[in-house]
């Protein structure tokens, strides 16, 4: 059985819960018996639901508090389900957005960058999974992505400007083709049934997003965009749906309060619920991104907005890059596109047929990079 480490995995983050269940799903899919590890971050419930044994690592003001445990005995870890690094098989970082300008370099360096060699010498493969990248500019950024690329066996940028940013990182004596690219993987895994959905009052689906208030400075302008657009479609049978933590229920209770009627809330808090609930609605409104990764895999026509390079990259992924809109400037844009979509069938058909066609390519492209990944991993079977 292998041991595999599953890197960047945050159970507040319903998109980082989305990628774990793919990852899962892939394994037994293809018969690879693994036994599934994560540093033990946040709730234990949550890791115990997903079958995840704990890393004798967490590291708190540079010290790994959990050393004591990776001490003890092979067989009394194992009754409490621990497991030591030099253990490790196999390690997939599935962090999908940490690497860059926005976040801080330590991210880089005490996630992967700083193990990343012992790992290598002790013949662990080390994958990145796909993931926007970049921009790197400090010399930090630099040291410790670039790192982190130049040692692993394999790196998958998501989208082209996160490869062109990576690729400036790339040494000449690293082995060609190590950096690769595809986008986002959890396209290819279905959602659960939730009982909570009725598509007789949840027809239109608006997913909010609280890090459009943090990481850019027009917040305000936002949530005036969300609600001029639910405003605009409140007798066609509108509904909030929570895709992430208290952040996000936060800004849903804001926006209710300055609608002129509230609108049914769904919070199922599950990511294959969520992600079922996207493909059963007509239409989706979201700034996150596994909420549009949700609905465009499945058909479902977007509207979106975001707050980072990554979203103009999978909207043009799929020939829907008009579909992209500023909340400052774009609002009576996205009014008119919007009722296209709720007015006109043609556009509607045509806006899906478009979406559908790419889906079905970059699936194909998820199964081709899972071929590889797993060739990587069995080689030294």
């Amino acid at each position: 059985m292998l041991n595999v480490e599953v890197k960047g995995i945050s159970f507040q983050n319903k998109g980082a819960e989305l990628m774990l269940h793919a990852i899962q799903e892939e394994f037994a899919k293809r018969q690879v018996d693994a036994r599934f590890v994560v540093e033990p971050i946040g709730d234990y419930q949550r890791r115990c639901n997903f079958g995840l044994w704990q890393k004798t690592r967490y590291i708190k003001r540079k010290i790994n508090c959990l050393f004591p445990f990776s001490l003890l005995p092979s067989f009394m870890r194992k009754m409490l389900g621990l497991i030591n690094e030099n253990e490790i098989d196999v390690v997939l970082d599935a962090s999908g957005f940490s690497y860059g300008e926005q976040w801080s370099p330590l991210v880089a360096k005490y996630r992967l960058a700083s193990t990343i060699s012992g790992m290598k010498n002790r013949g662990t493969k080390v994958i990145v999974m796909p993931q926007a990248l970049g921009p790197f500019e400090s010399a930090a950024q630099k040291k410790y992505f670039g790192h982190i690329l130049n040692t692993a066996d394999k790196v998958f940028a998501r989208d082209d400007n996160s490869f062109a940013y990576a690729s400036t990182l790339l040494k000449t004596s690293t082995k060609q083709g190590t950096l690769a690219q595809c986008g986002d993987f959890t396209n290819v895994i279905s959602g659960l049934a939730d009982d909570n959905f009725d598509p007789n009052m949840h027809k239109i689906c608006f997913i909010p997003n609280s890090k459009m208030l943090e990481m850019r400075t027009d917040g305000e302008a936002y949530i005036a965009f969300v609600i001029a657009l639910i405003e605009n479609v409140i007798d066609s049978s509108p509904f909030i749906l929570i895709h992430e933590a208290d952040a996000d229920r936060r800004l849903a209770e804001t926006i209710q309060q300055r609608l002129s009627q509230r609108i049914p809330v769904l919070d199922p808090q599950h990511a294959l619920k969520i992600k079922w609930i996207i493909g059963q609605s007509n239409v989706v409104v979201s700034a996150r991104f596994h909420g549009l990764v949700s609905a465009l895999s499945q058909g479902i026509p977007v509207v979106a907005t975001g707050w980072s390079h990554k979203y103009k990259e999978l909207l043009n992924d799929y020939e829907m890059g008009e579909w992209l809109f500023d909340v400052a400037s774009d609002t009576e844009r996205a009014l008119t596109k919007t009722n296209l979509l709720l007015t006109q069938a043609s556009t509607y058909n045509q806006v899906v047929e478009v979406i559908q066609s790419n889906a079905a390519k970059h699936k194909q492209r998820v199964k081709a990079a899972w071929d590889e990944i797993f060739a990587i991993i069995t080689a030294k079977y």
